[in-house]
């Protein structure tokens, strides 16, 4: 016998042919659609380039566009948006490696997290066949830190194990003394240099004296409840000697070109080596934290200017570059750079640097995942003039940014503090905010301690566009607090004016002693 189907049976059968059909009609249309402009991927960081792509499966107008490139802007809310060196608009050349026509669009300095949208210009009548996809910048989240963090430093090459040091109370002790100086000082963590290139004997890449009392002084940390972090001094070294593993930067003076002591951003042994130590170190129990220190351009820097003009977009070197020796092209860049003229060109170098030092966070953080990750940035114009920039660090991997606010009158201290604030809120990067012990470092003031305290106080007011305090501060550094250029002053009288501003910290952040 037959069985008759239901009318709902019938139904779904139709609608299913019917939406198949629309599908396969859809997906027609959207083959002949050949043209699309998108970006490598959904979202980006600012320490990164925008990598931006318009591919078409158009013969004819392929070879339309590689006789006359189309251009490409980024808008936001329907705004158009200038990047760095006021770029607003960037022409797409055929890239073969990636079949399709290509740009670099560098993330603006802080931009605006959300949705940024692309737009062709120059392309012709392309009606419905193009089909633009957004893309989103992105801020990382970093890895908190106790409320009102504080960390004393330590910057030394002096041998640990034959250390004598005063404590608080005035007795001598051993290294162990050092920790009892973080406890006066009510911190939360004890930050040591263990890594300085070259070391004692020829071809050693670290000084080794310090670095088997490591896991001694982190079980005694552990004790104290102290957390106990580790950094590298990553492209300057101590020493001319050079190491034949690295490759090294180039300055100009007087006219000529001349190489340094610091290890070039272009070397690509160096990110591995600091980030070995570093990981090494990060299996020690007690050890919470890693650094870096002069993760920037250390010394000149103009090695790098062949990779500048390659990858920066908005830029051009002199029509006769290729004729120009090495040194020339050095001595050509340097001359542009410090007459300050152009000032797109300054703002293309300043970005480049610090994108380039992303490129080296990044890489470092990967061998070091699961520790808080700090770095000392120095902070004249936000640190750019020096190749850093406290977002695109925050975005590279760093989880605290420690800026160090000396080496500076007052005057030049009010117009740092000027510049964060008008630049930085809480959420963009996570500051922690520093102060050095060093009387000739603050001008030889008469009220010595006291202006320490001051400044540190000043920052974490006003360090924030929003108001809020930075998420900690750091004092720079033991040492000098025992044997440095104290003044007329005693160590305890410096470490109470840091002290001082801890207790203001704290109370900023509900967090009482």
């Amino acid at each position: 016998m037959a069985r008759h189907r239901s009318p709902l049976k019938v139904f779904l059968g139709v609608a299913l042919a019917y939406a198949a059909a629309w599908g396969l009609v859809l997906a027609g249309r959207a083959w002949r659609k050949p043209v699309r402009l998108e970006t490598a991927r959904p979202a980006f960081f600012h320490d990164e380039f925008v990598e931006i792509r318009l591919r078409t499966r158009d013969g004819e107008l392929r070879r339309r566009f590689e006789e006359h490139p189309p251009g490409v802007s980024v808008h936001k809310d329907g705004r158009l948006v200038a990047t760095i060196a006021d770029i607003t608009r960037l022409d797409l050349r055929w890239d073969d490696d990636e079949r399709a026509f290509t740009a670099r669009w560098p993330c603006p300095w802080n931009a605006p997290e959300g949705a940024y949208e692309l737009r062709l210009s120059d392309a012709g009548e392309l009606g419905d066949r193009l089909v633009s996809r957004k893309f989103e910048i992105r801020r990382r989240v970093p890895r908190a830190l106790p409320a009102g963090f504080v960390a004393l430093t330590l910057e030394t090459k002096e041998p640990l194990g034959s250390m004598k040091v005063i404590g608080p109370d005035g007795t001598e002790k051993g290294w162990r003394g050092l920790l009892d100086w973080a406890e006066y000082l009510e911190a939360d963590a004890f930050w040591m240099l263990v890594g300085e290139t070259p070391g004692a004997r020829a071809g050693e890449i670290w000084r080794s004296e310090n670095l088997p009392l490591v896991p001694k002084i982190a079980e005694e940390c552990r004790k104290r409840r102290l957390a106990l972090g580790v950094y590298a001094m990553n492209y300057l070294t101590t020493s001319q000697e050079r190491l034949p593993r690295y490759e090294y930067a180039w300055d100009v003076d007087e006219g000529k070109a001349k190489i340094t002591r610091a290890i070039s951003l272009n070397d690509p042994n160096r990110p591995d080596d600091v980030a070995e130590l570093l990981k090494g170190f990060a299996k020690v129990p007690g050890v919470e934290y890693v650094g870096l220190d002069y993760i920037r351009n250390a010394l000149g820097g103009y090695e790098l200017v062949d990779d500048f003009f390659e990858e920066m977009p908005g830029v051009r070197p002199p029509s006769d570059w290729g004729q120009l020796t090495r040194e020339e092209k050095m001595v050509w860049f340097h001359r542009k750079k410090v007459m300050r003229k152009d000032l797109a060109f300054v703002d293309a170098w300043q970005w480049w640097r610090a994108h380039r030092v992303g490129s080296i966070v990044r890489r470092i953080r990967a061998a070091v995942p699961d520790k808080a990750l700090w770095a000392f940035t120095l902070t004249w114009d936000k640190g750019w003039n020096h190749g850093q920039d406290v977002v695109m660090m925050n975005d590279a991997g760093v989880d605290a940014d420690a800026l160090m606010l000396y080496q500076a009158d007052d005057a030049q201290f009010e117009q740092i503090l000027r510049a964060f604030h008008g630049y930085v809120n809480r959420a963009d990067s996570q500051l922690v905010v520093g102060d050095i012990v060093d009387w000739p470092l603050h001008q030889r003031n008469p009220k010595g301690p006291a202006v320490l305290s001051r400044r540190l106080k000043q920052a974490i007011d006003r360090v924030y566009a929003d108001g809020e305090p930075p998420a900690g501060l750091f004092v720079h550094d033991v040492g000098r607090a025992l044997w440095g250029k104290l003044g007329p002053f005693k160590t305890k009288q410096w470490m109470d004016a840091a002290r001082d501003a801890v207790r203001h910290l704290r109370s900023k952040r509900g967090r009482l002693s």
